[in-house]
């Protein structure tokens, strides 16, 4: 099978790990794997570098990106498909996914597929409703995500649920020694990773520490991640009298380290697509307390594999924080359940194996571009 994989991001976020996951496996299992990013990609860069691209037979392709609408990429991409014989084109970001159309209407040939990793509904201008009827198969990170394309009126036959997935391998590390964390022997220590913006949401996590400093008063919160809210943040931490209590880390390579030193994992996002960072914090098998968005409730099933509050709650967070932290063995006991339900159903290799069957009905089908 032949797959171009195309993602015009420069930095790495979640939806790179996902997709770069997907391209080692297919191209670990012998399919031809074609990737098209920016010049400047993290994601290829990453890709170029884990992978040995000329021994296991992937090809990569930098191109312009330069905007939704670029003709010129649509172009390039166009002819890659011709002559490499591109079955699939398997779009994984927004701006990809508007190119993979057009470069698909230019070749003539190969199936749209589009990887849909966010639960909010798309806009309805004009240029959304060509683009969205065109795809032939849709990838939905969670049932969440796959209920807002539904809705948005998307045929049910051209939605896939495929969960994205984590790397059970990369979370088994020891847990980071609190001292060189700064925090203090016997404090209970709460992580929160995210990039700091705001749909993920770190003030409701700040507004309900006050609650928790109450009744434990040595506790720490370690928030890893950097981006716009770090000075509005810094101001809250000032304005509640968190100081000694937050530490902002910034960007942070190892958060699974981080998160297995944790005494609870806690997610106040209101938006997401499934959520991984709390799917590796179940990895971790360390407690999670987490706001309802996106897929989240569909790892966090509330009092069995942790706790899930309504977003935008700080009262109703807080009170959730303080039970996993007061009723310990009952916390542990959730948390092994949550290691269990994503060793069942949120690893790699069932996520890899979910997307090729999915390209597998497609091209069965036959008929069409």
């Amino acid at each position: 099978m032949n797959v171009l994989h195309l993602d015009e991001q420069r930095g790495w976020r979640g939806g790179e790990q996902q997709a770069a996951w997907l391209v080692e496996g297919l191209a670990r299992r012998g399919h031809r794997v074609l990737l098209a990013g920016r010049q400047t990609s993290a994601w290829l860069d990453h890709l170029a570098g884990a992978m040995s691209p000329s021994r296991l037979g992937v090809s990569i392709h930098r191109l312009p990106f330069l905007h939704e609408l670029d003709l010129f990429t649509a172009w390039r991409l166009a002819e890659i498909i011709k002559r490499e014989r591109v079955e699939i084109i398997h779009a994984h970001t927004g701006h990809a996914h508007t190119l993979a159309c057009l470069a698909r209407q230019i070749a003539g040939r190969g199936k749209v597929v589009v990887s849909r990793r966010v639960s909010f509904m798309p806009r309805r201008g004009p240029l959304n409703r060509w683009k969205y009827w065109v795809p032939d198969q849709y990838i939905a990170v969670s049932g969440k995500v796959a209920e807002v394309l539904l809705e948005y009126g998307i045929p049910k036959e051209r939605v896939a649920l495929v969960y994205s997935s984590v790397d059970l391998g990369r979370l088994d590390v020891a847990p980071a020694p609190r001292e060189a964390l700064g925090v203090q022997p016997g404090a209970p220590l709460i992580v929160s990773a995210g990039a700091l913006v705001d749909h993920k949401d770190h003030a409701t996590l700040l507004k309900a520490m006050p609650a928790v400093l109450k009744e434990f008063p040595t506790a720490q919160v370690l928030i890893a991640g950097e981006g716009e809210r770090r000075s509005a943040l810094e101001e809250q931490i000032e304005l509640l009298g968190l100081r000694g209590h937050v530490q902002l880390l910034g960007h942070r390579r190892d958060v699974p380290a981080l998160v297995r030193a944790a005494d609870l994992y806690v997610s106040s996002s209101w938006s997401e697509g499934l959520g991984t960072s709390v799917l590796e914090a179940l990895g971790c098998g360390t407690p999670v307390v987490a706001a309802e968005a996106g897929g989240v409730g569909e790892m966090i099933l509330d009092g069995e594999t942790g706790y899930l509050v309504p977003n935008r709650a700080p009262n109703l967070l807080g009170q959730a924080m303080l039970r996993s932290l007061r009723e310990r063995e009952a916390a542990l006991r959730m948390a092994a359940r949550g290691r269990a339900r994503v060793e069942a159903k949120f690893t790699v290799e069932r996520m890899v194996e979910g997307t090729l069957e999915v390209y597998a009905k497609l091209l069965a089908k036959g008929a069409g571009p």
